[in-house]
């Protein structure tokens, strides 16, 4: 059964979940980093991704989401894309927007990432441990 420890990554004063993922799509991919975010409902990452992974957003449908933006409600697009993590890879569903900062990393969250692994957070050793449910 896949299983994979990864550490924290200390970004300015923080130690932060962060993992390397590669993005997949028609024939494209991207080697990203993203947060583990226990508290975001779903997959995010800045549109200009598409641009790379040959996606075209006019072809998405168009929703809004909250919790990011103070006050405001961001825009968003929705696909599903091949996400990997260390030679994992699965389907899932990934929403992409120009409402989230382009200097930084995406977010992987509950739907599409989550349910797809037991995640084990020690923060106190600075390590994060994957391990593949039996779905």
């Amino acid at each position: 059964m896949w299983q994979k420890t990864f550490e924290y990554k200390k970004i300015g004063n923080f130690w932060k979940p962060i993992i390397p993922v590669s993005l997949k799509h028609n024939k494209k991919e991207l080697k990203y980093v993203a947060l583990l975010d226990s508290g975001a409902d779903f997959n995010i990452f800045h549109s200009e991704i598409t641009e790379i992974l040959d996606i075209d957003l006019t072809k998405l449908k168009k929703s809004t989401f909250g919790g990011i933006n103070k006050g405001a409600a961001g825009s968003r697009y929705m696909t599903v894309i091949e996400i990997g993590v260390d030679g994992y890879t699965f389907d899932a569903p990934v929403y992409f927007s120009t409402d989230i900062s382009l200097n930084g990393y995406g977010i992987v969250g509950q739907e599409g990432f989550f349910d797809k692994f037991k995640i084990l957070f020690n923060r106190e050793a600075k390590k994060i441990e994957l391990k593949k449910l039996k779905k």
